[in-house]
């Protein structure tokens, strides 16, 4: 099982709790992280990590703001600094949901937003001296937008969008939006993302060839699914 897992679209620590007890989660060691956002919906980032390996250092949420320091409400970027409990190694992770494309074109400057928040950022957690940073999660614009090469790291997800990857199904094509980031110490090292299309998690595309993710609503009825979204290993 993976040492993190970083979540998009989880309603509170509750549910994060319950995930844990009511799953095969509660043979192992996961300990949740969660912050409350301002968020309408109320969605939020959240993030558990085995505390077998790691030991938290911080945790916070980051809230985005625009150029001129007006806070956005919307979805917290969750950072979350953790210890290699046998090399002593830090590891910091931010955990992303930013805004959607809802209102077109004139929704792109809030994205941009999220962007220059998670850069600004990661050059903080750089300026404290650590070299291993993970930024992952739903993006809300694929893989190849211009503006990620505004991020100070490298994105793990444009070749395999490039490939026709994809974690979401959008009129029965796959579009990468769930991304990974990693700090150069990490891409040295080897880091590469794959996209996980788990049987369970998918079901038939009624309206196109080809299976798509098995979502938990369509609009207000409940399916029963998990997301509708693929997971992303790193």
């Amino acid at each position: 099982l993976p040492d993190i897992i970083g979540l998009a679209e989880v309603e509170n620590l509750f549910v994060m709790k319950q995930i844990l007890s009511s799953t095969i989660l509660r043979k192992h060691d996961y300990v949740p992280v969660h912050f409350d956002s301002s968020d309408p919906r109320g969605i939020d980032t959240g993030m558990y990590y085995r505390k077998t390996r790691f030991n938290l250092l911080d945790a916070r949420p980051l809230k985005v703001k625009t150029p001129e320091g007006k806070t956005l409400d919307t979805r917290d970027i969750l950072l979350v600094i953790l210890e290699n409990g046998k090399t002593g190694d830090t590891l910091a992770v931010f955990v992303n949901h930013h805004p959607s494309k809802y209102g077109g074109k004139d929704s792109r400057w809030r994205r941009e937003a999220a962007i220059e928040t998670l850069s600004a950022a990661v050059d903080s957690v750089r300026g404290l001296g650590m070299d291993r940073i993970v930024a992952l999660g739903d993006f809300n614009d694929t893989a190849d937008n211009p503006l990620y090469g505004t991020v100070p790291l490298k994105n793990l997800s444009k070749d395999l969008s490039a490939q026709g990857e994809g974690t979401i199904r959008y009129n029965g094509r796959w579009e990468m939006i769930d991304l990974v980031f990693v700090s150069d110490t990490l891409a040295i090292k080897g880091a590469a993302a794959e996209v996980l299309h788990v049987p369970f998690l998918t079901v038939r595309d009624p309206s196109h060839p080809g299976e798509k993710p098995f979502r938990t609503y369509s609009g207000p009825k409940y399916l029963g699914g998990v997301s509708d979204h693929c997971p992303i290993l790193l």
